[in-house]
């Protein structure tokens, strides 16, 4: 049996770090006021929920990774990669709702229109609001999150490589997306669930 926290907690099972409803003042506070308030609702509901996602990921992949030498493997190798490849995908959606969100307060739409928003309009406009002097190295730790995000695409398959599996290791794949989660929680630290493990600064 795995304990995604402590097992003295409840021997019986598993115990949760948060749930989606705590992740609600965060999200209130990340996401433009000046947005539709139907497309905040919805940002917010998607955004907890894979948040939460995000954390039970980190509770399997990091003992993995951390255990010594002489310790048993967590997982089985190739789900250890596919967390990691998981984690990845889910935080690639957390960075482009958010981007989206920002870069439409800042070009003076709402949203309500339904308009599409590319990565070379979002990116800048996250940045600009969670790492604008550039200090935490948010830009770089996106390119190498996207970068394993994209992977997934088989729209092309008789011209596709195979995956680089090497590519999602801890150090070039988990730890870059990590970073950037990191990041993001910075603005309105004193509002992140208490227990979350997502703010555990890796190097």
């Amino acid at each position: 049996m795995f304990y995604i926290t402590e097992p003295d907690e409840r021997p019986d099972g598993w115990v949760n770090l948060s749930d989606a409803s705590q992740w609600i003042r965060w999200l209130n506070h990340n996401i433009p006021d000046d947005l539709d308030n139907e497309v905040r609702r919805r940002l917010s509901s998607n955004l907890r929920h894979l948040i939460v996602g995000l954390e039970l990921k980190t509770a399997l992949i990091l003992p993995h990774a951390w255990r010594n030498q002489n310790q048993r493997a967590v997982l089985f190798e190739s789900y250890f990669q596919n967390l990691i490849l998981e984690f990845c995908v889910a935080t690639f959606s957390v960075v482009e709702g958010l981007g989206a969100a920002h870069w439409l307060s800042q070009s003076g739409y709402d949203g309500a229109d339904g308009r599409r928003i590319g990565r070379s309009d979002w990116r800048p406009a996250l940045c600009d609001v969670y790492d604008q002097t550039g200090e935490h190295g948010l830009n770089d730790a996106i390119e190498r999150t996207l970068s394993v995000r994209d992977k997934l695409h088989q729209d092309k398959i008789g011209a596709r490589m195979d995956i680089d599996w090497h590519a999602l290791s801890y150090e070039a794949a988990f730890v870059p997306a990590s970073r950037v989660i990191c990041t993001l929680l910075r603005k309105g630290a004193e509002l992140v669930p208490e227990r979350s493990n997502l703010q555990i600064e890796l190097v």
